[in-house]
């Protein structure tokens, strides 16, 4: 590496480190204010009592709404900064609990039903515990919150390699259009309205961004059933 190549690396570390630096702290502030823009909407709901316009009501509910979705996507910006710098211990798990602990987790688990196949040689691997839960959580948090079926099946496959498992998350919902599945890992986009579904849509950048800095791969297909199949390769440590 010639000295003007290393410079030019050693800026674009510095720009780097210098730009999370900034979303952290934009994040982190951004929420003061929020929650100040919600408490004071509140306090006039209960100054106006129960004589107040309906409309008027509706609109404070709108708006606290509106905030509660900023506050959440400033809440996710922030852990997108701060993936390769909190929660990184080691420690052991054992991977059909941690999938049972993601399903214990989700809000909604109705109508759900929910099948397993495990290819594993042994159970338990020392990991970034917290970092796999997070992006096994987002995947089986979407497949539940975005099917659009009566009875939602979501599959769940895990195959130990020789260096590595292979993890996929499956369903039989209603699948990501083709022209919109570039865009589908890309931090707050999604498919549909936030006002239809409650997302932030920075779970996939999120896992994405966890995944790289692990060593692995994730990617996206349509399954055979109009459904989606996501996987990804998590490394052996």
């Amino acid at each position: 590496m010639t000295a003007s190549e290393k410079k030019c690396q050693q800026e674009l570390v510095a720009l780097k480190n210098e730009f999370e630096e900034f979303v952290y702290i934009v994040s982190h502030d951004i929420k003061t204010p929020m929650r100040a823009i919600s408490n004071i909407t509140t306090w006039i709901e209960d100054d106006l009592g129960s004589t107040a316009d309906k409309e008027i009501l509706d609109n404070f509910k709108l708006l606290k709404n509106r905030v509660g979705r900023l506050e959440n996507m400033m809440n996710a910006l922030l852990e997108f900064s701060r993936v390769d710098k909190s929660e990184m211990e080691l420690y052991e798990v054992n991977i059909p609990k941690l999938v049972a602990d993601c399903i214990e987790m989700l809000e909604e688990k109705s109508n759900v039903q929910f099948h397993f196949t495990y290819h594993l040689k042994n159970e338990k691997a020392v990991t970034l515990g917290k970092k796999l839960q997070k992006v096994l959580f987002s995947l089986l948090d979407n497949a539940v919150r975005f099917h659009d079926k009566e009875i939602k099946n979501v599959f769940v496959e895990v195959t130990e390699n020789e260096k590595d498992y292979e993890i996929k998350v499956s369903d039989d919902g209603p699948g990501i259009p083709e022209g919109v599945r570039d865009k589908i890992f890309s931090i707050f986009y999604t498919v549909n309205s936030k006002d239809l579904v409650d997302s932030t849509g920075a779970g996939l950048a999120i896992s994405t961004k966890i995944i790289k800095m692990v060593g692995g791969a994730f990617q996206y297909a349509p399954a055979a059933n109009y459904g989606s199949v996501f996987s990804f390769n998590w490394p052996k440590q």
